[in-house]
């Protein structure tokens, strides 16, 4: 076994003697690995190492994670069409383990792998883009049971656009000047575009939080949704973050906007939620909202030294700033475009 895997190797060993220890995903938040158990080779599991430095609360984390898998496994509409990704208890009954290994404490969680599950980023076809959005317009109809009081922000202010442009203002007051040149037109671009719809910063339902195409699973023919992952962010936010991320993500991965795409994505969440008369501007303007989020918080990122989002080398959040922004501008010059699609295929 690599010894650069030896500390999720060591904490495997909390569950079982692992038999493989491989990275996973690529994720910018969590340390993933696909795991076997020595003594059981035919069956996989995911181990994560939890990024305590954004996720600050594990126990908020961790009750919170069990609170909605009980909501979605008791929801029978979901679990009649979803799989509802479970949890894996240690050894001594525990749902995380700390373990030191060889530097700082660290904290590991283990799921039981989806068996024949695949992700498609970018999706291969619009069929895949519909039943994505169903799936996690699906979702968030499954966490109704809840109430929103019982999902708590695991990082404090996520999806909060006012709270970002409020560290993207604490970290300009501190950005060296070069650095400032280096970003100032994406700078001006963020000063530029501050003000946005009031609805869309009112919480008003609960949300995945994290509705990016690579986090739903599919089989591996790509022709149905078998579960959605990252449970990490469920919260209290606008039902309109998980529609608006969704297109943001598709329209990312698939090299910018489509007028195709984006109604697949209409028409699968609307199904999937099965909201009654949704505000139909809020699914226009959601998309530019998210991207133009996204970039703030990159950006910022960037200013600030990329003390959130792990990067290889400084300039890279920089560069996915530029991407994100450049998105925005596409969905705002596509608004009248998105408007009518969404107007045809709500009346």
């Amino acid at each position: 076994m690599p010894d650069a895997h030896g500390p999720a190797a060591a904490a495997a060993r909390a569950w079982f003697e692992p038999g493989s220890v491989d990275p996973l995903g690529q994720g910018h938040i969590h340390r993933t690995y696909r795991v076997t158990d020595a003594s059981n080779p035919g069956a996989s599991y995911v181990l994560q190492q939890i990024n305590a430095s954004v996720y600050q609360d594990i126990d908020l984390l961790t009750a919170q994670t069990q609170l909605v898998l009980g909501a979605l496994a008791d929801n029978p509409d979901y679990t009649e069409q979803y799989q509802v990704p479970q949890l894996m208890m240690t050894i001594q009954g525990a749902f995380v383990v700390k373990h030191a290994g060889q530097g700082t404490p660290a904290c590991w969680r283990m799921w039981r792998f989806v068996d024949g599950s695949v992700t498609f980023d970018p999706p291969q076809n619009r069929q895949q883009i519909y039943l994505a959005g169903q799936a996690f317009g699906a979702y968030q109809r499954g966490l109704q049971s809840l109430q929103p009081h019982q999902l708590k922000h695991t990082i404090p202010d996520f999806l909060h656009l006012p709270a970002y442009l409020a560290q993207f203002d604490a970290v300009l007051q501190q950005s060296a000047v070069e650095e400032l040149s280096q970003a100032k037109y994406w700078v001006e671009l963020v000063q530029n575009h501050r003000r946005w719809p009031e609805e869309l910063n009112t919480p008003n339902a609960l949300i995945h939080g994290d509705c990016k195409i690579n986090n739903a699973l599919f089989d591996r023919a790509g022709r149905r949704v078998l579960a959605i992952i990252d449970l990490d962010n469920n919260m209290h936010g606008h039902w309109a973050w998980d529609f608006g991320d969704l297109v943001r993500s598709v329209a990312f991965s698939r090299g910018g906007f489509n007028p195709e795409d984006y109604r697949a994505c209409v028409q699968g969440f609307v199904a999937g939620t099965c909201r009654q008369n949704p505000d139909l501007g809020c699914l226009v303007s959601a998309p530019a909202y998210l991207a133009y989020m996204l970039g703030v918080r990159f950006l910022t990122d960037h200013l600030n030294g990329d003390q959130y989002f792990a990067v290889p080398r400084h300039g890279d959040n920089l560069q996915r700033a530029q991407q994100q922004l450049a998105l925005f501008g596409e969905f705002q010059a596509q608004a009248q475009v998105m408007a009518d699609i969404v107007a045809g295929e709500l009346a």
